[in-house]
């Protein structure tokens, strides 16, 4: 699954945010959650051991983004694997499935930033723009 990402950081006050671009709304959210991680480790530097699928259902765009980030927080925080990529398969009206490449949390993993505790719907955004997808959160650490 390993291929370039395209996110940029979003400077906040307090928090931290995340956009991440794409030809596709999936490539999109794909490069949020890649970006969302980036923040915390280096995550090229790891290789992944196993792939992990999750599924998320909203709303709308905005309340999917939201849940599927808020499921890959779980996945960090309950499982104790860090995500290093991420595939989206299935992308229909409301839901995603997506296969996440994991590996294990361990004293080998150089930490760059602080940890994400919580995706807020402040400024989030999902948007077509000059022909592109964009995708936007920020996120409380």
């Amino acid at each position: 699954m390993s291929r370039e990402h395209k996110f940029e950081i979003i400077e906040h006050t307090a928090d931290v945010g995340v956009a991440g671009t794409g030809e596709t709304k999936a490539e999109a959210f794909e490069n949020i959650a890649y970006g969302m991680f980036s923040i915390m480790a280096e995550l090229g530097k790891h290789s992944p051991t196993d792939t992990i699928t999750v599924e998320a259902e909203g709303d709308d765009d905005i309340d999917l983004l939201e849940r599927f980030l808020s499921s890959l927080i779980v996945l960090f925080d309950g499982e104790g694997v860090l995500p290093l990529d991420f595939e989206i398969s299935k992308m229909i009206e409301g839901c995603l499935t997506c296969s996440v490449a994991v590996r294990p949390i361990g004293e080998d993993i150089e930490w760059l930033g602080p940890s994400i505790k919580a995706v807020t719907y402040h400024h989030m955004d999902v948007a077509r723009q000059e022909g592109r997808w964009r995708a936007q959160a920020i996120f409380d650490v």
